[in-house]
Order: C-alpha cells, then sequence, then structure tokens
C-alpha cells in the first residue's frame, strides 16, 4: 500500500506538470516549435489565439527595445497577461469612444448656437480670367458671402467656411474666409473676396467649372465675434 501511495502521488505530480499552463515558455524561440507547440495545441482555440497574441506584442515590444517574454514565463501566465491587457484595451476604447461622443456633442451644441446668432450664405461667385488689359495678371475666383446678424448684439467678425457641394451631393471644394465687418442686431452686409485661381489645385478648379444653379453651399462656422467682445467659438 506504502508503494502505491507512493506511486498516486508520482502519477498526481507528473498530471499536474503535464497541463499546458505549467508548460514554461521558452526563451530561445528556436524551441518553440519542439516545446511549446505540442502544449499550445491542448488549448482551446480561443486561448490559443491569446497566447499568440501575447507573445507576438512581447517580441515586438522587445524589437522596440522592451523586454520581451520574462524567463520563466509559463503558458498560463501569458494567457492571463493576455486576458489583462485584452480587458485594459477594452476599456480604453470605452474612454475614446466616450469623449469621442462627448466632443461631438459639444461641437454639435457650438455649432447650433453659432448657427442661430449668423446666417452666412454665398450670394454669387465669379471667375475672372486674366486680361492683361485690364490690368488681371492671373486668374481670380471672387465670392460674394451675405451674413446676417440674427443676435441682439452687434457683429464685428464672422469666420468660417463654405462647402461647395455638387449635384451628386458630392463636396467638391471650399473657401475659407475672415469678414471684418460690423453687422448691427437684425441687419446683414454682403463681403466680397477674392482668391488667385490656380488650375492645378482640384478643389479651385471644380469650383471654377460650378455652374449657377448646379451646385449647393454649407456654411461650416468657425468663430463669431461681438462688438462689445465675446466671442462664440467652435470646439478644437
Amino acid at each position: 500500500m506504502k508503494h502505491f501511495a507512493v506511486l498516486l502521488v508520482a502519477i498526481a505530480m507528473l498530471w499536474g506538470c503535464s497541463k499546458p499552463a505549467d508548460t514554461v515558455i521558452p526563451s530561445d524561440m528556436s524551441a518553440w516549435d519542439k516545446e511549446l507547440a505540442p502544449e499550445l495545441k491542448k488549448l482551446s482555440d480561443a486561448d490559443r489565439e491569446r497566447v499568440g497574441a501575447y507573445l507576438l506584442r512581447a517580441k515586438f515590444g522587445e524589437v522596440m527595445g522592451g523586454k520581451g517574454v520574462p524567463p520563466g514565463t509559463t503558458i498560463g501566465q501569458a494567457l492571463e497577461a493576455q486576458k489583462k491587457w485584452e480587458v485594459e484595451q477594452a476599456a480604453k476604447r470605452a474612454e475614446e469612444e466616450a469623449l469621442k461622443k462627448r466632443l461631438e456633442q459639444e461641437r454639435a451644441a457650438a455649432m447650433d448656437e453659432l448657427s442661430k446668432v449668423v446666417t452666412v450664405t454665398l450670394v454669387a461667385k465669379q471667375e475672372l480670367p486674366k486680361n492683361f488689359d485690364a490690368g488681371r495678371y492671373s486668374d481670380y475666383q471672387v465670392f460674394r458671402i451675405g451674413v446676417q446678424n440674427n443676435s441682439d448684439k452687434p457683429i464685428v467678425g464672422v469666420a468660417g467656411e463654405l462647402k461647395f457641394i455638387d449635384i451628386f451631393d458630392k463636396e467638391v471644394g471650399s473657401v475659407v474666409f475672415r469678414i471684418s465687418e460690423t453687422v448691427e442686431p437684425g441687419k446683414s452686409v454682403t463681403w466680397k473676396g477674392t482668391r488667385d485661381y490656380n488650375q492645378f489645385i482640384d478643389e479651385h478648379r471644380a469650383v471654377w467649372n460650378l455652374q449657377e444653379g448646379k451646385y449647393t453651399t454649407r456654411f461650416v462656422p468657425e468663430m463669431v465675434v461681438f462688438k462689445d467682445g465675446t466671442k462664440l467659438t467652435m470646439p478644437k
């Protein structure tokens, strides 16, 4: 009975040591196929993928100057480390998604507020080809932009961007502007701006070729400055 008991203990020890989780990951990668791969095959598909992901991360980190796989690390420890990393990454993604959603909400609220106090529209655009007789030595694009003050305070500055959308609802170009004119409450002004036309810039060429009645514009506000010094600004 004594020998039988010793045999049982020995079998139990061998059984325990044979569990894949207790297998030490060889420091020498050349031994992985022979010593590590057979043990990994005993794992579930999900756990095998986790160990593989852990090893990939560790080896990539080693190439980038990290410690790699610590000596003596077992398959079980690698699994736990990978699971912990996955939980941390999931929490990080959730935080990033929450931040993105909050910033989008803040931007939408700011745009709504800016759109309430000012209305901006394209009154007309004009193409002026170079004409040496008229003193124009390059091509110009001319934009007449209307600004209406819907607030109860005088506005002295409006900054933003007008986006041009073709008949296929595709944004083909835009023009950025800074208007420094006083607009009294309930009033409107028309501002004229120009830019040099560059035929080698796709957006310039697309806006130049848009025909009247075959495009629309959309105002994207950046800032409204009031006469009393206060401002409404879009979040960055």
